[in-house]
């Protein structure tokens, strides 16, 4: 049968965005390994493999040969169960439980390892691919979460604090952003911290909020380029704080215009080549706002 004849894809999503162009993106990137590659005759890799598997999700589709895909996965794992890195460990770990597999050996010790004695996870200094200094972090304490590990950890709380800026934001060297604050907010929940009580979060995110939908990265911004990830992560950030964008349908119709013409989502509004990542946050960011709509 066809990967995605039976699709219909969240409720409302079908009207502004063509949801058999963004299935017909993935599954044709799908190699012989099982992996996958927002490009064409590109290698396999774990982000590409995770974003692609959680799109068909989002989507209702049933992903292709599922057991190559594990068995791709699978390997990533280092013989004394670490990986290259967290995020290569994220995306390994949570397209096999999506997929109903489990990792060839434990990795809760790799993650631990990496904590320092300020409670966070990895180097604190982010680099310019990273969204935020708390991404690792954040990546860890999820992960830890999967294994059923007890999150009770007071430094690790207490330094996400120490990142608060004016208005309950956060970002490094008082610089608040967008990605810090999502990553901080998700990994105070995790923590048992009810982030509803940090006092300006939610008015310093919909200050980032425009009437004529989408977000910029921070209020201070005016950078006229609307870029995927802002309008990601201020839905993701409104979303933990149990809130909707204040202009709903505006967004949607701007995350429409980010689709190219082979059915992927670019990361800028006005060119660039389709990736898994933008495509991901584009069809995540549709379907909360819609659920949160409903």
């Amino acid at each position: 049968m066809d990967a995605y004849a039976s699709t219909t894809g969240p409720t409302g999503l079908e009207k502004r965005i063509r949801i058999d162009k963004v299935l017909c993106y993935i599954q044709k990137r799908q190699n012989e390994d099982g992996g996958y590659s927002f490009a064409r005759g590109a290698e396999s890799s774990a982000a590409d493999t995770y974003y692609g598997i959680q799109i068909l999700k989002m989507l209702g589709a049933e992903p292709e040969n599922v057991t190559k895909t594990i068995d791709f996965m699978k390997c990533l794992q280092h013989e004394d169960g670490s990986f290259d890195s967290i995020n290569v460990t994220y995306y390994v770990v949570e397209t096999l439980d999506e997929l109903g597999a489990k990792p060839r050996k434990p990795f809760k010790h790799f993650i631990l390892s990496l904590q320092s004695a300020h409670g966070g996870f990895g180097v604190l200094e982010a680099d310019l691919e990273s969204p935020s200094e708390l991404e690792v972090t954040y990546l860890s304490l999820e992960l830890l979460r999967l294994v059923e590990h007890n999150l009770s950890f007071e430094k690790t709380k207490d330094l996400i604090l120490t990142r608060q800026n004016y208005h309950s934001s956060f970002g490094k060297h008082g610089y608040s952003r967008l990605g810090a604050t999502y990553h901080a907010l998700a990994s105070l929940s995790l923590l048992g911290f009810d982030v509803r009580t940090l006092r300006g979060t939610e008015e310093w995110v919909r200050s980032c909020e425009i009437p004529s939908g989408g977000f910029r990265t921070s209020p201070e911004s005016h950078d006229p380029y609307f870029i995927m990830d802002d309008i990601y992560f201020g839905v993701k950030c409104l979303d933990v704080l149990g809130k909707n964008c204040r202009f709903p349908s505006q967004t949607l119709d701007l995350i429409a215009k980010f689709q190219n013409e082979n059915g992927g989502f670019r990361r800028s509004i006005f060119l660039g080549i389709s990736t898994f990542e933008s495509t991901y946050h584009a069809i995540s960011a549709c379907s909360i706002i819609l659920a949160r709509s409903e």
